[in-house]
């Protein structure tokens, strides 16, 4: 004979369906906690000099009231013709509207790699993020 387990039943409702996270989500949550996973990742990933993959992390957007569908924080390298491109790194925002193919993008801060990780744990750099959030998006109304 089958034992109902007392843990499982908890967290089920009775159509056997897992109950849904309800924790709502603020656009200021989403940006500090992708900020924070993106400074941890760029002190492993991103290289002092020479070529490196993209870091990014990204982000659904929670504001209904913003164009946007979905937002990403990311550090790369600049094109090869620009002087002093080995060292160079920037740090962009690109605002999303998806299904469709369009995309906004703006570069926050440039730099090498210490003085990226600088800007990353800096107070303004937040502020510097959630305008560019907020004009991408709007950027992307037309569209």
């Amino acid at each position: 004979m089958n034992e109902i387990n007392p843990a499982k039943l908890n967290k089920t409702n009775f159509k056997g369906m897992k109950n849904m996270n309800k924790e709502i989500k603020s656009l200021e949550n989403c940006i500090k906690s992708s900020l924070t996973m993106l400074r941890i990742r760029a002190e492993r990933e991103v290289a002092e000099f020479g070529d490196f993959a993209p870091v990014y992390e990204q982000f659904a957007n929670p504001d209904k009231s913003l164009c946007a569908t979905d937002f990403m924080l990311k550090i790369s390298k600049p094109p090869k013709n620009i002087e002093g491109h080995e060292k160079i790194r920037n740090l962009e925002v690109v605002a999303y509207k998806l299904p469709h193919p369009y995309k906004a993008e703006r570069i926050i801060a440039a730099g090498n790699k210490e003085e990226i990780l600088k800007q990353l744990k800096s107070d303004e750099v937040y502020s510097k993020i959630e305008s560019a959030v907020k004009s991408l998006s709007h950027d992307l109304e037309d569209i």
